[in-house]
């Protein structure tokens, strides 16, 4: 008697049924997984988006006033003027388009995010430091030494810095973004688990938690921000690229052309102890008599690229100096027209010079 043989079926039927268990798990997961990260970019993006919106604003502006010169009067709208924009552009989580969109939420297939806050405020926390000293000691030098203070001169502070009032450190900014995020019930929070079933944990459980632009939410709260500092190069504008000529006859006296550069480069040479004594003064009465200009006097020359200015007349070989000629001015190299504005004094006072 012969024993029956069975044809083997079903098996690819079973292990199918099998992998879909597990398959349909993870790609359930992976979507969902997927929306939150997006969606938590979302956040991110509409915190550092005001960032960088606010690079575009002036922070700083050149006054023609000896006493007030730089003016910082616009810093402190910044802040909420970018937060206001972003605000209206994140409010519907599409920082792309130009309109603001009605809906105030994004819904997608397991996952919802909704209730975007930006807030954006001055962060004196961002900050560079300016170059601070005590104002210079060298009104009485001392051999092989540091020079020392005279008894009674006005040092200063050592927070003190020559750009104070000119250009000066008032941070920047900083922005943060939140959001609710939560599981949509389109995903199962059961699934073959539990006594008899096929897996031995939960399903899922629906998330119901709060995006934070950076970091994690601390006791509810998102405590991390984003932060940039602003400046701007004050000089920048038209009314101060205007021409100052050299006027050594009339020291402290300012170019019209150009007061607010002026007026900016005499503070610091002001806030600096002006001239370091009058060595050189001595130095030119002791040899012809007399000091042609006031030392301890402001001067100041500008002169652009599209003036041509160079000088005419320069020390006698100097067109020859095969090894400074590239910098020498009045060289037989030079292709500019020659201007040269006139002098009434000769060097050190000396005539026939």
């Amino acid at each position: 008697m012969r024993a029956r043989r069975w044809a083997p079926r079903g098996q690819s039927t079973l292990e199918l049924a099998l992998c879909l268990l597990v398959f349909v798990t993870v790609v359930m997961f992976g979507i969902h997984f997927a929306e939150v990260g997006y969606l938590s970019l979302k956040v991110h993006e509409a915190a550092v988006s005001p960032l960088w919106d606010s690079t575009a604003f002036r922070v700083h502006r050149m006054l023609e006033k000896r006493d007030t010169i730089g003016d910082f009067g616009a810093f402190p709208s910044i802040a909420p003027r970018v937060m206001a924009n972003a605000r209206d552009r994140y409010r519907d989580f599409d920082g792309r388009s130009s309109t603001v969109g009605s809906r105030a939420h994004i819904t997608q297939a397991f996952t919802r995010v909704d209730d975007m806050r930006v807030r954006c405020a001055q962060d004196e926390e961002v900050e560079f430091d300016l170059p601070r000293s005590r104002r210079p000691a060298l009104r009485s030098p001392l051999p092989g030494n540091w020079g020392t203070y005279p008894p009674g001169q006005d040092v200063g502070l050592p927070t003190d810095s020559v750009l104070d009032g000119i250009y000066e450190n008032l941070g920047g900014i900083s922005c943060s973004a939140e959001a609710h995020l939560e599981g949509l019930p389109t995903l199962p929070t059961g699934f073959m688990e539990g006594e008899g079933g096929f897996f031995d944990e939960k399903h899922a459980t629906l998330l119901d938690m709060k995006v934070c632009a950076t970091g994690r939410a601390v006791g509810g709260k998102c405590q991390g921000r984003y932060g940039i500092l602003l400046g701007d190069f004050g000089f920048s504008d038209p009314e101060v690229s205007g021409h100052c000529p050299l006027r050594p006859e009339q020291p402290d006296v300012p170019c019209s052309e150009n007061p607010a550069f002026y007026y900016a480069a005499m503070k610091v040479f002001d806030t600096n102890g002006r001239s370091a004594g009058r060595d050189a003064t001595k130095f030119a009465e002791f040899f012809v008599g007399d000091s042609p200009i006031d030392e301890s006097g402001f001067f100041m020359s500008y002169r652009g690229e599209e003036d041509d200015y160079i000088e005419r007349d320069t020390p006698r070989g100097e067109s020859q100096d095969e090894i400074d000629r590239p910098r020498n001015t009045g060289g037989v190299d030079h292709k500019p027209t020659p201007k040269r504005r006139p002098s009434n004094t000769c060097f050190l006072g000396l005539q026939e010079c």
